[in-house]
Formats: C-alpha cells, structure tokens, sequence
C-alpha cells in the first residue's frame, strides 16, 4: 500500500521525507505493514512508536529501523534525529496521539472492514461477557437470514472460522481492524465485541462504525486506572458519544449511570429494566435454581411470558441488554422467543458442578464488589435453611485497592463460611492483599486464611455437606495464576473436579 493512502484523514502535523538528500513523495513510498512491536518489523513496514504505561516505544525507534522499517510515526519530535532518519533511508511523520493514529493506520491498511458488517460494542464493569455470549447465540438461533458473527471478548476471539484464546478483553487496534478484516473475509455478518474503558480511554476502538452500544452498568473497578469514577465513567461515555444518528445506544436504566452513559448520544437510545416501567422491562420475575421465568415488556411491540435456564437477577438485565439489541436491529420477538430456552452462560459465570454427595460448587468470574455481590445475593435465596453458603474469593495485586475491604465485607455478610485467598497476586505480597482484604470483616462468621489458592480451594470444598453450596469467585474462566511476572497454570474448575473424582 502507498503511504499516501494508507495516511488518508490521519492528521500529519509534520513530514520529515528528505532522504539521502533527495525528496520522496508519499506516493513513492510502499509499506508492507502496520506495525507497533519494533520487535515485529520486517523490511518496508511502517513503525509507530507508542508511549505506553511502562514501556515507550520511541525507545524502540532504532530498533524498528535496523529491522527495515521504512517509516516511523512519532509523537515525540525529538526521539530521533533528522540525520539519523535521512542516512538510513527512512521517513519520520510527527503526530499529535500515536495510538489514535495507530487506529486510522489500521483501519485504512484493513480497507475501513468494520464498514462492511454489523458492529456491536458491550461496555460495562459487569455482565459484558455473558452479553456478548448471548446476543451472538440469540442473533445465530434466531432464523434471521445468513446471520454468522464474530467474537471479540474476555475469553476468546471467533473470526467466524476458526475460535482462539482471547489475549486482552478488547485488543490494540492493530488486532481488532486485523480480526474485524478476516471477519468479512470469513462472511460474518455480524460482530460482538466487549470494550473495554481501558480500550477506550487508548483510542483502540477509534475508526470502528457500531451500528449498536451496549451499556451494562458502571460499579468500582479499575480505580488504579481511571482517578476517579467520573473518569471511570467519562471513559464508557466515549463508545456512545461517538455512535452515529443511523445507530443505537441500549442502556440499562436501573444503573444510576444508566441516563449519563447517553447524554450526549446521536443514537436511538433504548432503555431496559428489570423493575420498572422502560422501552423494555421484565415484570412478575420468578427466580429458581433452574433459572427465571419472567414477562418481557416492550412498549412497541407485543411480547410475553418467557423461561430461561440462566441464574439470577443479573443475568436477567444481561438476557434484556441482548434482546433489547436484537429488537433494535430488527428482530421479531417470536423469532427471539424460540431460542430463550437454549441460552448458555459464558464459561466460568455461574458454572455449576455437582458433587456425589448432593452439594455444589459454584464457579464465577466475580471480582469486582458489586458483581461479587450481585453472584452471591443470586444463590444465597436457594441455599436451604440450617444449609450453608461457602464462598472463597481473593483480589488481584497491582490493581485497585479500595475495593479489597468491600468484598470482604460483602462476602462476611451473604456468606456462612468465608475463605480469604489469592487471585492473581502479580508482584504483590499475597499477605497483604489478604490483610487489606480482611479490613472490611468483623469476623464473626466462619473464616479461613490461606493465601496458597489451591490449598485454600481445597479447605473450602472439605467445609461442604449435603445441601451446601460452594462458590468459587474471582477467576471464573482463566486457566493461570499471575505470580510475580509469571502465568502459572490454574484452573478452580480443574481443582474442584479432581477433588470430586477423589471422594
């Protein structure tokens, strides 16, 4: 590809393109590749040198050069030498936000592919895996014609050929314009992506045409990152302030954030709830531990009684931001109705395991205070009485430390037996996340401490008799744990079966 198309409406404040003493055109430069991992570059690619958090790409530039990069995109004028740029044969293009530049690069060397499907963006603190699972099971089982869609989520990635563990919840832009291209390439009609407000916030999701936004709700995460929670916040909100007049913005009203997320939308915006009046609401909810059967409002068109075999009030507002999304883009209700039955969770979110000795575990990703306390507040009605409720869980190191002392204290109050341990502890003292952990309990209920997760795992399966219910929170379906800078095998879901199988 030419540099000048590829570097069509990116705005260039600079063109250093004088080399070996004579003036190249854009035009006259080919590029092989987009590239952001000097590591990665090969012979004509372009570079472009990121600042991240720990790591600054124009540390890389020389590297990226000697490698055969042709050109090199720049946000910092003086990381590299003119002389330098003109005796090695390479041009330099000063921008004002490289990672935003990153996004137009690679939706222009893609041939803008996010153009040629349906796009739809989960964003949230809880709930955006299991919704995207669903709208993708719900648009495939729902007899709309031609219909295959893609995957961008937390667990995987599905290209519509071929499914591959996924390696961050919503990728560098690069990836996602490279997944988005082989998409299409694949005849996928449609795509499910989670967005993340990291993602957000790193312009990785620029340049992608949503035809439809999902917001779940917005709850204590990720403070390390965003300052504050109007941050927080202010970062969800760019997904839908950039969403066009011919797209949609679905927004789940029983959030507080639920109006804000949509202020200054161009969108059609669809309101949903599970307990009050809204565009489309559930009424007479009737929860079990086989699931909920509920009334689905919606104030355009006729709908009904519906059953679903998923768990508990959260999973209602997911099934609601899913439907509300089919309907948005033209669905018919009975064609929505016919596959409710059959939906399936995400792996790891309320996975349920049955031992021979009549009790359960519970397996879910919950790892946040509010989504910890919407899992538990989900199982604790079904747990009979004199019964008990065993919840182990753990908080991440490097990560937000305010809401360590919340999920002990949610845990102590909705729990019979609480078991304090680690989840991915990275370079902290395992110790001391359980301390600050234990900061919020009163101890007054049954309580163990053990920071080795399988030892931990273990002690809170020999507490269950009949009748009781194990929940396993924080990991849900991750197959590691991170010590250290290490990624160790783990899984909670491995343990709990082999623990089973030896009973």
């Amino acid at each position: 590809m030419k540099l000048s198309e590829l570097i069509q409406n990116v705005g260039i404040i600079k063109f250093y393109n004088t080399i070996y003493g004579q003036t190249i055109l854009k035009d006259d430069i080919h590029i092989s590749r987009v590239q952001y991992n000097s590591s990665q570059v090969q012979k004509n690619d372009l570079f472009v040198a990121i600042r991240g958090k720990n790591i600054d790409g124009h540390k890389f530039i020389g590297e990226a050069i000697s490698k055969g990069a042709r050109v090199v995109i720049v946000e910092d004028e003086t990381s590299l030498s003119d002389s330098l740029c003109m005796h090695q044969g390479v041009a330099k293009l000063v921008v004002t936000n490289s990672r935003k530049t990153l996004a137009q690069l690679a939706n222009n060397y893609f041939n803008k592919p996010s153009e040629k499907l349906q796009v739809i963006g989960i964003t949230g603190t809880n709930g955006k895996t299991t919704t995207t699972y669903l709208v993708k099971q719900m648009l495939e089982q729902s007899n709309f014609p031609n219909v295959k869609v893609g995957l961008i989520g937390t667990i995987e990635y599905d290209d519509g050929k071929k499914r591959f563990p996924a390696t961050h919840t919503t990728p560098e832009s690069l990836e996602i314009q490279s997944l988005i291209s082989e998409m299409v390439n694949n005849n996928c009609t449609h795509v499910v992506m989670e967005v993340s407000s990291h993602a957000l916030h790193q312009h990785r999701i620029e340049e992608i045409n949503f035809k439809a936004a999902i917001f779940t709700n917005l709850t204590q995460d990720h403070l390390d990152y965003h300052n504050s929670m109007d941050e927080y916040l202010n970062a969800k909100k760019i997904l839908f302030d950039s969403l066009s007049s011919s797209s949609f913005a679905v927004t789940n009203i029983d959030s507080e954030y639920g109006k804000k997320i949509v202020a200054n939308t161009k969108a059609s915006v669809i309101f949903y709830s599970t307990q009050r009046g809204a565009d489309i609401s559930a009424h007479e909810t009737l929860f079990t531990t086989q699931g909920f059967t509920t009334t689905i409002f919606n104030h355009k068109s006729n709908t009904g009684l519906i059953s679903s075999s998923l768990l508990g009030n959260f999973n209602l507002e997911n099934f609601l931001a899913a439907y509300s999304t089919l309907y948005s883009l033209g669905i018919k209700w009975e064609n929505i109705n016919s596959v409710v039955q059959k939906l399936k969770p995400a792996p790891g979110r309320l996975q349920k395991i049955s031992s021979p000795k009549n009790w359960i575990a519970i397996v879910d990703y919950a790892h946040t205070p509010d989504a910890l306390k919407n899992c538990l507040e989900a199982i604790r009605p079904f747990v009979q009485e004199g019964k008990k409720l065993i919840t182990l869980f753990g908080a991440g190191g490097d990560r937000d430390k305010s809401k360590r002392s919340i999920m002990g204290s949610i845990a102590e109050q909705l729990s019979d037996v609480v078991v304090v341990t680690s989840d991915n502890p990275r370079t902290e003292n395992p110790d001391k996340i359980i301390e600050d952990i234990l900061m919020g309990m009163k101890k007054n209920k049954i309580t163990i401490i053990e920071s080795d997760r399988k030892i931990a795992l273990t002690k809170a399966l020999e507490q269950a008799n009949s009748g009781d219910v194990v929940v396993v929170a924080g990991k849900g379906h991750e197959e590691y744990q991170v010590i250290g800078n290490n990624k160790i095998h783990f899984s909670d879901v491995e343990i709990i079966e082999e623990y089973i199988k030896n009973l």
